[in-house]
């Protein structure tokens, strides 16, 4: 489901501008997560002590500026730029794990399945790209997407505390409806609210884009990554951000026929062979 986001969200961009993008983004979501979570036994998390603190820094960090990251990126550069530069996240979670209690346990193996993946991420960061109408400024928006990653991989070690205490569900609900009230004052303050004549004339396809990525790949999407960051550990569940760039640069060449530099596939084939070694790894250990 994350593979196939950028590919949403470059199509969902045609339409949406940054702030619009992202409070349309989360409000799909926590819509769909309210409905799911009333029918299934309630969402409301509770007041536990230093509960609402980690949801709210879940919130900022998972949904809230990576979204908006995203949102400014997609109109910088290809879908397979940004999907390429998630692959940065588990070396992320990894960095950030050696200060935090993550439960993960490490062998050089998996040490040296993350350092090839971070290499692949760089050298598709770097591979020399011109500029098109499709990716006007693509160094900057690889940038963005990769402060994006960086946001996903704190947001990791975040949730795995949430989603013990109140559970998945409550947790992905509680976060995105934080984060949609968040950006709804955000985007009342700076973005360009389309008239209502310009939404009637929209073509349905970035509407529908944003729908699919409201519901499938965020919605549901995160749920299944909480409950995976819960039961795995954080370093394993990031390991997905490995697997996304494939799915992103395949997608974004097959439907939207986006150029794909011979440095970008060399990237994309250190990546996974990373992921290859770092999931043997840890899985061995377990």
């Amino acid at each position: 489901m994350w593979g196939t986001s950028f590919l949403l969200i470059k199509i969902a961009a045609r339409l949406f501008d940054p702030f619009g993008f992202a409070l349309a983004r989360v409000g799909v979501a926590s819509a769909a997560l309210l409905i799911a979570g009333s029918l299934t036994g309630g969402v409301w998390p509770g007041r536990r002590p230093g509960l609402w603190g980690k949801l709210i820094a879940l919130s900022l960090f998972g949904q809230v500026v990576p979204f908006l990251l995203l949102g400014k990126a997609a109109q910088m550069t290809t879908s397979a730029d940004m999907a390429l530069m998630m692959g940065a996240s588990p070396i992320f979670v990894f960095l950030a794990a050696r200060f935090v209690r993550s439960g993960d346990r490490w062998t050089l193996l998996a040490a040296l399945g993350l350092a090839l993946g971070f290499a692949g991420v760089g050298l598709a960061l770097w591979s020399p790209t011109t500029p098109t109408a499709i990716a006007a400024h693509p160094a900057e928006g690889r940038a963005l997407a990769l402060l994006a990653a960086f946001c996903y991989a704190m947001s990791t070690l975040l949730s795995g505390a949430a989603t013990r205490e109140i559970g998945a569900v409550k947790a992905v609900a509680a976060s995105m409806t934080l984060s949609t009230l968040a950006l709804a004052a955000i985007d009342a303050a700076f973005g360009a609210r389309p008239s209502l004549a310009t939404i009637l004339a929209a073509p349905p396809g970035p509407i529908l884009a944003m729908v699919a990525l409201g519901v499938f790949n965020t919605a549901l999407g995160y749920f299944a990554y909480f409950r995976l960051v819960a039961s795995e550990g954080p370093t394993f569940a990031s390991l997905n951000n490995y697997i996304v760039p494939l799915i992103g640069v395949m997608g974004g060449a097959l439907a939207l026929g986006e150029p794909v530099a011979l440095a970008a596939w060399a990237g994309l084939a250190l990546v996974l062979t990373g992921v290859a070694l770092t999931g043997r790894s840890l899985r061995a250990a377990r």
